[in-house]
């Protein structure tokens, strides 16, 4: 006689994102329903979603520059999801935690 296998009752689902995610989607400023969809779409993923804190453009046109010290920029032009979806995905490095 043999015997059955007992089937076995699925693990309770952890709603609770992990403590340092390797990726982390940005959202641009005042799109709010693109940020409330990716948090509720993603809260079962290892992924964090933040609002870009950005409230403008940093650099500034210098008006007196004698002559261009690079050869080139060095910023590169955005993703297309920034521009299309108002979001963008970047991966964390390695080996950098977040301080309790």
């Amino acid at each position: 006689m043999q015997s059955k296998k007992r089937l076995s009752e699925p693990e309770p689902v952890n709603d609770e994102q992990p403590t340092d995610p390797n990726l982390r989607i940005y959202v641009k400023r005042g799109a709010i329903r693109r940020f409330a969809r990716l948090t509720r779409d993603s809260r079962l993923l290892p992924v964090a979603i933040e609002w870009d804190r950005r409230q403008e453009e940093r650099r500034a046109e210098r008006k007196s520059a004698p002559q261009e010290q690079r050869k080139s920029d060095r910023r590169r032009k955005p993703p297309f999801t920034w521009e299309m979806a108002d979001f963008v995905v970047t991966e964390s490095k390695g080996g950098t935690k977040k301080k309790k």
